[in-house]
This record gives structure tokens, C-alpha cells and sequence, in this order.
């Protein structure tokens, strides 16, 4: 189902006049059952082959979670293959043993070599972003991600390190920068995308999460404050304190503290999907994501509860119910019909020839 949409000035492509938008939403179809089957199967399997079939089960998850993800009644598709991704996962093993031997009998060694990780870590970035992309399809399109070196030494190493030089001051220039990398260097066909959300917004989302994690803290010690004060106001002499009294007030603020915690997760989370993906254009088509504070923080602690109480075993009923929630707080807004600018990407694509075939044409597992 389709709806047609207002937008303001700010949605417009040129900024001025309002403009009319098809909204068309995302499904997801999957059910926890049946991707209970799939990912039993892949636990069992990646054990009893010390890990090498990790590579057939990430295709088959990516596939399940693909193939039930749908736009206008069309569903993704995930075109990898296991080879692919077991040649990555088997170079990332043989470094970490060359590192681990190295650390043990030559110390100095282990130095270059973790220097050299540092060094090579935006390529493989770029490695994992570009497969990850490039084997992704919608209507038989696929999608693509390419970024130079420097800019992407420039996102994930330097504002790291000046995140941690200015004791985070910095992190939320990085969230935005690490968020517009992503998007800015991909595309779909031979349309790129956009990314126009402004950076000042990434801190005001980090200010009201400390400050929600300072408002928990500080009304946490003020009601902790009250009861301890609360026999005297009683006109009762204190009592000795009772152990085990003093252990359930302790496990109490413990899981308090995870709650204020989960909720400043949550609150981020939302708030930087939301604000992400409104910000997303390509061709002219642009999304929107609603994702609530709330829902999230229930789906947090709904599932954590479920997946402690049933051993792991409602680990797929969680994801699907995640996935499920997700896609259904976002929204395609286009500008014009939806099957014609996919055709005209299908022209464009063959009419450029896609060239997919690469040396290094493997999943680094990032």
C-alpha cells in the first residue's frame, strides 16, 4: 500500500515549494520459527566443523533476512557466495596466528604487526563495505560502495584518536563523519546516495543522552538519600543494617543503573537512525525512519528476558522480532513512480556494463 505524502521546503530537492512524495513502506515477512530451523542448523554445523561452515551460515542468515525484507513487493537479495566469505575469514585466522606466535616468541614483531593492522584497517574496511554492498541487490540492481584510502584513514583512525584526545568531546564529529562515510560512497546502480544531516544534531543527540544518564544517577542518590534517612524522619531509632537487606538494596541499584544505562542506549540508537536515515536521498527518493525511544528500550529488555529465561533458545525470536520493528518504522519517499526509476537504473547499469570481478573479492568479516 501507497500513500501520497506533503513535504515542506526542506524535503525539496531545490528547496523551494512544497513537494509531493509516494510513500512506500518496507515489510519484513519473517517468522521465528522458521528462522529457528536455519540458525539451529548453523550453530550445530559451525561446531562440529571447528568453524568453517560459519561461511555457509552468515550467507544463509543473510539470505533468510534479505529474501523477507521487501519494497513495493519486491524483496532483496544477498548474492554472496560461502567461498567468498571462508577466504576472508581464513586470511583474518592465519593473521591472528601469525600475530599470536609472533606476541609470544618475538615480541618486537608483534609491535609491526599490530602498527601494520592499524595501517591496513581503513582498506579492510573499505574491503568489507564494498562486498558487503556490491552483493546486495534490489530488482536484480546491485548496490555499490566505493571510498579512497585517506578518507577512510581520515574517519575510522584520526577521529578516533581525537575523540580520545579530547576525552569525547570529539566522538559525536566522528558518529557523524563514520555515518556520512557509509552513506555518501554508496549507491544503487549508478545513482549515489546522499547524506545531508547536520553535524550539530549528532551532539545534541550525545547531550540529552548524558543528560538522561545524569538525571537516573542523580534521582537514583536522591530516593537512596531518602531512605536511609527515612527511619529518623520516622521517629525510629536505626536499626543494625541486615545483610541480607544490604545485598538486595545493592542488586537493586545495580539493576537500576543497567536500566538508566539501556535507556541512553536506546535513546541513541533511535535517535541516530531517525536522524540518519531522513537524511538519505538517492535520485531524488529520500526515506524516513520513526523509531521510537520507548519500543526500543521494551524490545531491549523484552528480549534480553527472553533469551536469559530460555537458555539462548529465543535468540531467533528476538532477531526476527528486532528486524520486524525496524523495517517497519522506515518509509521509501519517492518522487515519482517507483518502477520507473529502477528501469532507468536497469538501462543505466547495462548500458555501463557492471564490473564486479576483483583479486581481493572476498568478505574481510568485519
Amino acid at each position: 500500500m501507497v500513500a501520497t505524502v506533503q513535504t515542506g521546503p526542506a524535503a525539496s530537492a531545490t528547496g523551494t515549494g512544497a513537494q509531493a512524495f509516494t510513500r512506500v513502506p518496507f515489510e519484513f515477512t519473517g517468522k521465528a520459527g522458521e528462522y529457528f530451523k536455519i540458525w539451529i542448523v548453523n550453530i550445530l554445523l559451525t561446531i562440529l566443523t571447528l568453524g568453517i561452515y560459519s561461511a555457509w551460515a552468515k550467507v544463509r542468515r543473510k539470505r533468510y533476512f534479505y529474501g523477507n525484507t521487501s519494497l513495493q513487493g519486491a524483496a532483496f537479495e544477498y548474492l554472496a557466495e560461502p567461498l567468498q566469505i571462508l577466504k576472508g575469514r581464513l586470511l583474518a585466522f592465519g593473521l591472528f596466528v601469525v600475530y599470536i606466535v609472533a606476541s609470544n616468541f618475538v615480541p618486537p614483531v608483534a609491535g609491526v604487526l599490530a602498527i601494520a593492522f592499524v595501517v591496513l584497517f581503513p582498506w579492510l574496511v573499505i574491503r568489507a563495505l564494498s562486498f558487503n554492498a556490491r552483493y546486495s541487490a534490489y530488482r536484480n540492481i546491485r548496490f555499490d560502495f566505493k571510498s579512497g584510502y585517506g578518507k577512510a584513514l581520515a574517519v575510522h583512525i584520526g577521529l578516533p584518536i581525537l575523540a580520545v584526545l579530547t576525552l569525547g568531546i570529539a566522538y559525536p564529529a566522528y558518529a557523524y563523519h563514520r555515518s556520512k562515510f557509509v552513506v555518501a560512497q554508496s549507491g544503487y546502480g549508478t545513482t549515489p546516495f546522499g547524506f545531508n544531516a547536520p553535524l550539530g544534531n549528532f551532539y545534541v543527540i550525545y547531550l540529552l543522552a548524558i543528560l538522561i544518564l545524569l538525571g537516573g544517577i542523580v534521582g537514583l542518590a536522591v530516593i537512596g538519600t531518602a531512605l536511609s534517612f527515612l527511619p529518623e524522619l520516622m521517629g525510629q531509632a536505626a536499626a543494625a543494617p541486615n545483610p541480607a537487606f544490604t545485598v538486595l538494596s545493592a542488586f537493586a541499584i545495580m539493576l537500576v543503573m543497567v536500566l538508566i544505562l539501556l535507556t541512553a542506549r536506546a535513546y541513541i540508537e533511535t535517535a541516530t537512525a531517525n536522524l540518519v536515515w531522513s537524511n538519505v536521498a538517492s535520485g531524488g527518493n529520500r526515506f524516513a525512519s520513526t523509531l521510537d525511544t520507548r519500543a526500543m528500550l521494551w524490545l531491549y529488555l523484552s528480549n534480553a528476558a527472553a533469551i536469559l529465561f530460555s537458555l539462548g533458545l529465543l535468540i531467533p525470536w528476538a532477531e526476527i522480532r528486532m528486524s520486524r520493528y525496524r523495517l517497519s518504522q522506515l518509509t521509501l519517499l519517492a518522487t515519482s513512480d517507483l518502477d520507473r526509476f529502477v528501469a532507468k537504473e536497469q538501462e543505466a547499469v547495462t548500458a555501463a556494463g557492471e564490473e564486479i570481478a576483483d583479486f581481493f573479492d572476498f568478505d574481510v568479516g568485519l
